[in-house]
């Protein structure tokens, strides 16, 4: 049975409140603000589709008509380029008489480069609320009847509902809950094909903070939650020219207003190797950063992470402008597995491009590092497990270590190794030890500080004394590797040496003045 976390048990019962208020809008197929989840249970893998009802208007004749938002979709199944549709999974609009029962599904024809991929507009009347066994004109073109075979008490997704089922006279099946809305139809509302995949609802209607595209959910860590990513290049001949690992720490959550805030630090290192057409080795630890993340717990979205927000299909334009390219959600995709360094649910985007070969309108995924993607890895919410982890890969970055806390225990659990992560996001102290050497310590008139690399940055260097007081300060130019700090006009005693690079980790280093 369905479940929600407890922090969304008032949502929930705002939402119901609201669904059931009036008898004559109990059974609209799809309502505005909600997300709608549908599943193809004939397909292999799980993959899931959502949309929602994203604007709506009314026509001269009084009815209410709601459109679904766009995307980018496959003519058909074995496709590989995508084009820009007003069809949604089941339609472009849904169009209601307001004090009726008396709903139109009601898709667009389109061609595209000459193809007509949808070759007629379809309008399918459905009548919920008829009398069992009663039969009425469902569409004209093609010509199909309908017949309101049951309804009654029957399991909807997850709550037990009142489902009407609506059989056409091609043998295809419509199904709709008093609450749960549409339950299942034909795929791309294609009544014209007999065979047409049916899909099914998956979850109940959620809210944006109830879905699998709740910030909430996807980034579920908490405060000194440890997470190791790796970068290796997707396509190398024949050895890879380098490797990266980054490990983040979350340093602090937050709910402001309707945002969730979280802070985190950070560090990276990155390797080349001496293979051949490579430039050589090397290995570079960077000083530690610190970093910021925002998510409107409205829309979902986020100024660090531009796709999150769009549902199945959805787009919208690349930022740079020279690929004339769109960022696409590929929508829900469930892997079944429960590690702690895995998921049950994943959120998929990738971007596409405009083909220069193929037919004009066409959008074709990209192949080495023009074939981006990422992948946020949440909870799956029948399942209930607990914990999302956020960012699971952003094109040739991948999450391989997780160290996680465990609430109220104060210890942690992990998985994936550790080895690869160990120098990294160390003590200030061990930091600014591998950063520098400062030298002679004690010191009389100046001492040196020597950095184990080039500064990468412009950096801020800073004196104080015992009590806290800055007494000198000056600058590093980046490319330097010393730097020297004037000890001349300062009496003697205990002072420490600051430098600061942006939004790095401040370093400090202890000086002895004689």
């Amino acid at each position: 049975m369905k479940r929600f976390y407890p922090v969304l048990a008032a949502l929930l019962l705002t939402s119901m409140a609201h669904t059931t208020s009036a008898q004559t809008t109990a059974w609209r197929p799809f309502r505005p603000g909600l997300i709608y989840t549908y599943a193809d249970p004939q397909a292999t893998a799980l993959q899931l589709h959502s949309l929602r009802v994203d604007s709506s208007y009314a026509t001269s004749g009084g009815d209410s008509v709601y459109t679904f938002n766009r995307l980018l979709r496959k003519p058909s199944s074995g496709s590989y380029g995508y084009y820009r549709s007003r069809n949604n999974l089941f339609g472009a609009r849904l169009r209601w008489r307001p004090g009726t029962a008396e709903y139109y599904l009601e898709a667009n024809a389109e061609t595209v480069a000459g193809t007509a991929f949808t070759p007629t507009a379809i309008s399918l009347r459905l009548l919920p609320r008829a009398a069992v066994g009663s039969t009425w004109q469902a569409s004209s073109q093609p010509a199909l009847t309908a017949t309101l075979s049951n309804r009654g008490l029957g399991t909807g997704t997850a709550a037990t509902d009142t489902v009407a089922t609506i059989t056409l006279s091609n043998g295809q099946v419509v199904k709709m809950g008093r609450q749960s809305g549409l339950i299942q139809g034909p795929q791309w509302l294609d009544i014209a094909n007999a065979s047409a995949g049916q899909w099914q609802a998956y979850y109940e209607p959620q809210t944006l903070l109830q879905s699998p595209y709740s910030p909430i959910q996807l980034f579920r860590v908490l405060v000194g939650d440890r997470l190791g990513y790796e970068t290796t290049p997707i396509m190398t001949n024949p050895f890879p020219c380098y490797e990266g690992h980054m490990l983040r720490e979350i340093t602090s959550q937050q709910i402001v207003g309707d945002s969730l805030i979280m802070t985190y630090r950070q560090q990276r290192q990155y390797q080349t190797f001496a293979y051949p057409n490579c430039s050589g080795a090397s290995n570079t630890v960077y000083p530690v950063e610190n970093g910021r993340w925002a998510f409107s717990m409205r829309t979902g979205k986020s100024p660090q992470f531009t796709t999150l927000g769009l549902l199945t299909g959805e787009y919208q334009p690349y930022p740079n402008a020279a690929f004339n390219g769109l960022e696409m959600s590929m929508g829900i995709g469930t892997t079944g597995t429960t590690g702690i360094c895995t998921s049950a649910v994943e959120l998929r985007f990738q971007r596409v491009y405009n083909g220069t070969s193929g037919p004009p309108g066409f959008y074709y995924p990209g192949i080495d590092y023009l074939g981006w993607q990422q992948v946020f890895a949440g909870p799956d919410l029948n399942a209930m497990l607990a914990y999302g982890a956020g960012d699971l890969q952003t094109h040739e970055t991948r999450l391989v270590y997780i160290r996680r806390v465990i609430p109220g225990v104060g210890t942690y659990s992990s998985c994936g190794n550790a080895s690869s992560f160990s120098t990294l996001l160390s003590s200030r102290a061990a930091q600014a030890t591998a950063a520098a050497t400062l030298a002679p310590n004690p010191a009389n008139d100046q001492a040196t500080l020597t950095l184990t690399q080039p500064l990468t940055k412009a950096a801020t260097l800073t004196l104080t004394d015992a009590l806290g007081r800055r007494v000198w300060q000056g600058a590093v130019a980046a490319g330097q590797n010393s730097a020297a700090v004037p000890l001349a006009s300062q009496p003697a005693g205990l002072y420490l040496v600051q430098m600061q690079t942006g939004n790095s980790a401040l370093l400090t280093w202890k000086l002895t003045h004689e």
